[in-house]
């Protein structure tokens, strides 16, 4: 379907912080996306990543598909994940290695598929279950340098980690409030180091590991403040390492060094530019600029971590809807 363009003004976010005196404004730079099954259209898209060629892929959820576009929002390719029950976000999450292998996550089934980039199914693993190499409800994953799949294995309050082949290699973590335990898991990424992070979302913190399962720190307790969450959902790595967190019903993304200091945030609740309804993924290219989806707005939105502002387009109308349960 044929979008229609809309020329917005720049919006510039401030991200001042006496924590991180040489942050910049986090500026909007695009949205695509409307509530459908066409294209350019989502229904819950609940994961986004960015591969090694720079194409953006999103897992959209109740359309249960991943669908490809260029880092500006055209659009350039889908293919659907496989799906055992109708009416429910079956493409939960996503991840890509540097070689462009797609890994999706999918809820109903239990299942982690890996595609090619071009959508041929190459291979799948899981069962339903709390043993190892069994996996639980709402999980998300990442992939780190040596292509290793990290698994926030949310309802069974543990990080699991697979060979790109789906082989068991370990795991940690067990339910609870303590260091290195977890209350639903609900985001993982790694840095160039290998460290771990972990949105806690019960527990309202980011925990940090090394790629062993080592505890190493925390941040952040309930709340609205700076460094505060209400329920973290998903996070990805930055530039200088830093840490974004997609701060789910503050309808806000939050900036944080990776030793958990504050840097910045931005968002509130709504659907007009760098706005949030529900917002669940998020990634970042390899030239800083970050890409959220806004599930409950059925969109895309794009964000330059550059001071200097940008003219951006939309694409669609924005209107939202969000069935998924959290």
């Amino acid at each position: 379907m044929t979008s229609t363009r809309v020329l917005l003004l720049t919006m510039t976010l401030a991200c001042l912080s006496l924590l991180a005196p040489t942050a910049c404004a986090e500026s909007f730079i695009a949205a695509w996306g409307s509530y459908g099954i066409g294209n350019d259209q989502f229904k819950t898209p609940q994961g986004v990543a960015v591969g090694g060629s720079g194409e953006v892929y999103v897992s959209d959820g109740d359309n249960a598909r991943v669908s490809v576009f260029t880092r500006d929002g055209i659009y350039l390719r889908s293919w659907s994940v496989p799906q055992v029950s109708s009416g429910y976000a079956q493409a939960l999450n996503i991840a890509v290695d540097a070689n462009d292998n797609v890994y999706v996550a999918a809820l109903v089934d239990k299942q982690i598929y890996r595609f090619s980039s071009a959508g041929s199914l190459v291979t799948q693993w899981g069962t339903p279950g709390s043993g190892p190499g069994q996996l639980g409800g709402t999980f998300s994953l990442a992939v780190d340098a040596v292509g290793d799949i990290y698994v926030a294995d949310h309802t069974n309050h543990r990080i699991q980690v697979f060979t790109a082949s789906g082989n068991f290699v370990r795991q940690w973590g067990t339910s609870g409030t303590g260091d290195g335990q977890f209350w639903r898991p609900d985001g993982v990424a790694i840095d160039l180091a290998g460290n771990v992070y972990v949105a806690d979302a019960g527990n309202s913190r980011i925990q940090k590991f090394t790629n062993d399962g080592t505890y190493l720190t925390q941040w952040g307790v309930f709340g609205s403040l700076e460094g505060h969450f209400n329920w973290p959902v998903r996070l990805a790595i930055g530039l200088q390492g830093r840490v974004y967190v997609v701060d789910y019903l503050n309808a806000r993304v939050q900036v944080f060094t990776s030793e958990g200091a504050f840097i910045t945030k931005w968002g509130t609740a709504g659907s007009s530019p760098g706005q949030f309804y529900y917002s669940i993924g998020i990634a970042i290219d390899a030239i800083g600029d970050i890409y959220v989806a806004d599930t409950g707005n059925s969109r895309i939105q794009k964000f330059g971590s550059g001071a200097t502002p940008v003219q951006g387009i939309s694409w669609g109308t924005l209107k939202g809807r969000y069935r998924g349960a959290r």
